[in-house]
């Protein structure tokens, strides 16, 4: 199960290199196939349309001075099963469930025959469940179907199993539908529901005084898109107006004091700092990033050390 792990890091960093601007046109509309899995109690989904990340300029720029290189276990998986994750994935669905349980759907160019064959000869045994073949190891479970694979906890992908045997699929709730309808088209990232501090597990939560603001988080969104700049916008709703307050106060006070430091020093990067813009209203952060073409040459023009002096 390791290798899949390995799949999704990278599918993280591909997401990482993007982000998206408002734009006035039609609201998205989440995957098909990947609703087809998705079951009512899901609450949050984050989708990555991979195939249009690797197509805008700026990523394409950054693949041809970036090489990540497959551990060797993902490198034996694509050799013996022709499916390179850098190359054959197109979109990745993540849904949290309930309040332990996520699933991960994968589509792309995924040979059912090869890919279990591998599964076999690696030892793993399938359980047969509604006629689908499900790998597990531990708690984890894996399920290929034609260019299809489900990745998650063993009871997060029967749930799949069982959304996909319904004739047609059961709504998701009023308030998720609400929120992925509200995200604009042509984001390549996109992510609603309802979030808190501890998904992102206990240790996480314990970081840093900036997290302890962050317990009152409780749902959010996510829209991203990249073409030759950088864009995004993300909204996060709190239990009470004072921590949005408190988080959009000390992220203005910090980017007030950078921009005092590189204004004396390199004042070109101040249209960097001139793309972020932070507001609250109510209970509601709001986060809106904005950087040109020309904003990101000069970032991607300063090395490391650079920038932590600035």
């Amino acid at each position: 199960m390791k290798w899949l792990l390995g799949v999704s890091l990278m599918i993280a960093i591909a997401a990482g290199w993007a982000a998206t601007a408002m734009i006035s046109v039609a609201a998205v509309s989440i995957d098909d196939v990947s609703l087809r899995f998705l079951p009512p109690d899901t609450d949050a989904v984050a989708f990555v349309d991979v195939a249009s990340l690797k197509n805008a300029p700026l990523v394409q720029d950054l693949l041809k001075t970036q090489d990540l290189p497959l551990p060797n276990k993902l490198a034996d998986f694509t050799r013996l099963t022709g499916f390179d994750p850098k190359q054959d994935i197109d979109r990745v669905t993540v849904a949290k469930i309930g309040t332990r349980e996520a699933l991960l759907v994968v589509q792309g160019r995924i040979d059912k025959f090869k890919v279990e064959q591998f599964l076999k000869d690696e030892g793993k045994v399938p359980e047969v469940y509604l006629g689908q073949s499900i790998y597990r190891e531990g708690d984890g479970a894996v399920v290929i179907l034609d260019n299809v694979a489900l990745i998650g906890q063993f009871s997060a992908v029967t749930k799949a199993i069982d959304q996909m045997q319904l004739p047609g699929s059961l709504p998701l709730r009023v308030e998720l539908m609400s929120g992925i309808q509200q995200i604009e088209a042509g984001n390549q990232v996109w992510a609603v529901g309802n979030i808190s501090l501890n998904d992102l597990g206990p240790g996480v939560a314990r970081m840093s005084p900036v997290m302890e603001m962050l317990k009152n988080l409780r749902s959010g969104t996510f829209q991203l898109r990249v073409d030759s700049g950088v864009h995004a916008r993300g909204t996060g709703t709190f239990t009470e107006a004072e921590s949005a307050q408190q988080i959009g106060d000390m992220v203005r006070s910090l980017l007030a004091i950078v921009r005092l430091q590189v204004s004396a020093k390199d004042p070109t990067l101040l249209s960097l700092l001139d793309g972020i813009q932070v507001s609250y209203s109510g209970s509601v952060l709001t986060v809106k990033v904005d950087e040109s073409a020309e904003a990101i040459e000069k970032l991607k023009s300063l090395k490391p050390a650079q920038i932590l002096q600035q």
